[in-house]
């Protein structure tokens, strides 16, 4: 997100945000952003504490990556989210020092590689469960180590850059910039880190996605067309068609999400690489950071996203959303709550382990 920054030292005037935005306008952007800021905070939080707290989705290896989600939504939304507002809008100069500097843009890079190396580790073991699915079932807690060596991809990308910001003094003003060897070296990085890890990750998993989906709708095809349960299938004979529709359901979801960070990070990565590839002559930078804004606010919206669209397609995750709060004011119905949870086992939500 650093990439581009708010203000541009090269205009000819007045370069700082107050000159280019009105007061009222400035406090309409520092609302939206404070709003996503209260919406991702309280939504991933939701979600983190949910599964922590609930045995059963604890158990499931693709709930151990949804953790990991919103996991890296929370760093975001605690640490780059308040300080990119601050630092644009109110402060309008860096003030974090040098430490923040660093620290802000590694965690950035570092969560966001993360969350879409994680979507993809999701939808490569959907894609497995649903071809292989018995061999799957014993290489579970391998998935486990492939969500941790995503956020070992993103550390060392993001390892990358952080020796090279650092804030810079311009006409008075301190700023957090990037200070590259050379515009050449600079480029490179930024074009293959956006290349790989943004657009071949999210068109690769829409396409995986597709992949598994027709394999499901082929499953579920074969069970009707053979309903006196004639299966010469081995792995269709022993996968019930509720078992199927619940990893269909899974998939669909997982799509959803993939399309969410699709339609969120690609608007400002795509302004990145034009920046970088054509190095257009800006001359209205009141359009330019209207684009920044915009496409700044969509990357964090993309952490809004994960809990929402776990709440409105999961019953299984309101469900146990709404124990954590019920469980804080009565005992007795927390107990209630388990029980009816129990009875109900078979209506497993999309990302339980039954659906995985």
């Amino acid at each position: 997100m650093n990439s581009t920054n708010i203000t541009n030292a090269s205009s000819p005037s007045c370069f700082r945000v107050k000159c280019q935005f009105t007061v009222g306008e400035r406090i309409a952007i520092i609302v939206f952003f404070s709003a996503i800021f209260l919406a991702s905070l309280v939504g991933n939080c939701i979600l983190f504490l949910a599964i922590i707290r609930n045995a059963r989705l604890r158990r499931s290896s693709t709930n151990f990556s949804i953790l990991s989600l919103s996991l890296a939504n929370i760093l975001i939304t605690i640490f780059c989210i308040p300080v990119f507002t601050i630092d644009a809008f109110i402060a309008e100069r860096w003030v974090f020092g040098m430490i923040g500097c660093k620290l802000v843009t590694f965690l950035q890079n570092t969560s966001i590689n993360a969350s879409i190396v994680t979507l993809l580790v999701i939808s490569v073991e959907k894609f497995l469960v649903v071809y292989f699915p018995f061999k799957m079932r014993a290489q579970r807690t391998k998935v486990r180590y492939l969500v941790l060596g995503a956020w070992i991809v993103g550390i060392i990308d993001s390892s990358v850059c952080l020796s090279y910001r650092t804030v810079k003094q311009i006409r008075g003003i301190p700023f957090c910039i990037e200070n590259w060897p050379s515009p050449k070296t600079r480029k490179m990085y930024v074009v293959i880190q956006t290349f790989v890890l943004r657009f071949v990750a999210l068109t690769f998993m829409i396409g995986l996605h597709a992949v598994t989906i027709k394999r499901i709708q082929a499953r579920l095809q074969y069970r009707r067309e053979n309903s006196d349960g004639s299966f010469r299938e081995s792995d269709v004979m022993q996968i019930s068609s509720h078992g199927l529709k619940l990893r269909k359901k899974a998939v669909i979801m997982l799509v959803v999400i993939v399309a969410a960070s699709t339609l969120t990070l690609f608007p400002f990565y795509i302004m990145v690489c034009w920046r970088m590839l054509a190095n257009p002559q800006i001359t209205d930078y009141f359009a330019l950071n209207v684009a920044v804004i915009m496409t700044s606010w969509l990357v964090y919206c993309n952490s809004v996203c994960h809990p929402i669209i776990f709440g409105l397609m999961s019953t299984q995750y309101r469900r146990a959303a709404k124990t954590l709060s019920v469980s804080r004011k009565s005992p007795a119905t927390s107990r209630n709550i388990s029980n009816t949870r129990k009875q109900t086992r078979e209506e497993q939500m999309i990302m339980t382990e039954q659906a995985s």
